[in-house]
C-alpha cells in the first residue's frame, strides 16, 4: 500500500504506464497524460512481452516460426515507440521500456527499480471463463504493487478532462488514511476539487437463545462500550469528522454528509 503523502513537497515525478497496445491501454495513456501535464511529471511507458505459449494452446494448432520472439519483440518496440510518440506530442517527457515474463510482477518491479510514483493501467474487463482463464493483470498488479493504481475500464467514454471530484470509501484505518493522502495528492492542481468522503457501517443484529441469558444481559455487552447501539455511530462520526479535517489542510472541498437521529439509529449513511 502506498505511503503517507507530503502533498506540498512530493509532486508525482514519475508515472509508469503498463500497456499492453489494446485500446483500453491507450485510453489508460490519456489518463496518464492528464495527470502528467498537471504535475508536469514524466510518463514511463512498460511493456511485457510474453513469448511463451499459452498454456491452454496445443502446439500442433499453431505454426510458429523460427523467429517468432524476434518478431515479437520488434512489433512491441513499435509499439512503444508509436505510444511514445503520442505522449511527446502532449509536450510530456517519455522514456519506453521492453521487459519480457510475468506482466503483474514485471510491471510492480519496473515501478520499484524507476521509483515510480503512480501506476497507470487498463482492464480487459473479463469475466466468466476468460477471467478464470487469462486472469486480470490489472488485479494483480493492484494486489501487490507498493504504489498507488489507477485503473482505466473498457467502455469508459467520457472525454478526457482534469479530475475535480473523487470519491473516497474510508474505513477509518491506517491505510486508509494513506489512500487519502494519495487521493489529496492526486487533486493537486485541479481547480474546485472535491472530495467526497464516504464511510458505510452496519450494526448487527443480536441472536438471543430461547432461554436467554440467564441474567438477561448478553456477558460480552456488558463489559464493552459498546452497550448502546447508538454509542458506535457517533464514534464513527467523529472519526469522520477528522478525515474532514485532515482533507480540509490540503485546501480541498469536502462535502460532509448530513447526520440525522434516524440514521444513527439505523446504521444507515451516506
Amino acid at each position: 500500500m502506498a505511503t503517507a503523502i507530503e502533498l506540498a513537497s512530493d509532486p508525482v515525478e514519475r508515472i509508469l504506464v503498463a500497456t499492453d497496445f489494446s485500446e483500453t491501454a491507450a485510453l489508460a495513456l490519456e489518463r496518464a497524460l492528464d495527470i502528467a501535464i498537471r504535475h508536469e511529471s514524466e510518463i514511463s511507458l512498460l511493456h511485457v512481452m510474453q513469448p511463451e505459449l499459452p498454456i491452454v494452446a496445443s502446439p500442433e494448432m499453431i505454426v510458429v516460426p523460427p523467429d517468432y520472439e524476434k518478431l515479437l519483440r520488434e512489433a512491441s518496440t513499435e509499439g512503444l515507440a508509436h505510444a511514445g510518440d503520442r505522449v511527446r506530442q502532449a509536450g510530456v517527457r517519455v522514456r519506453e521500456i521492453l521487459e519480457q515474463g510475468n506482466p503483474a510482477r514485471q510491471i510492480s518491479a519496473c515501478t520499484d527499480a524507476i521509483r515510480a510514483d503512480l501506476i497507470m493501467i487498463g482492464t480487459r474487463g473479463n469475466t466468466g471463463f476468460k477471467h478464470l482463464r487469462l486472469g486480470s493483470v490489472a488485479e494483480e498488479v493492484v494486489r501487490i504493487a507498493k504504489q498507488p493504481v489507477l485503473t482505466a475500464h473498457p467502455g469508459d467514454d467520457r472525454s478526457i478532462e482534469p479530475v475535480r471530484t473523487l470519491l473516497f470509501p474510508t474505513d477509518f484505518s491506517l491505510t486508509a488514511e494513506d489512500a487519502l493522502g494519495v487521493a489529496t495528492r492526486l487533486l493537486a492542481g485541479s481547480e474546485n476539487a472535491k472530495i467526497l468522503l464516504v464511510h458505510t457501517y452496519h450494526i448487527s443484529s443480536i441472536v438471543v437463545p430461547l432461554g436467554g441469558f440467564g441474567n438477561g444481559v448478553l456477558p460480552s455487552l456488558s463489559r464493552t462500550r459498546n452497550s448502546s447501539p447508538n454509542t458506535r455511530p457517533h464514534r464513527w462520526r467523529d472519526r469522520f469528522a477528522r478525515e474532514v479535517s485532515r482533507s480540509r489542510s490540503s485546501s480541498r472541498e469536502v462535502i460532509r454528509p448530513r447526520w440525522s437521529r434516524n440514521s444513527l439509529a439505523s446504521g444507515a449513511s451516506t
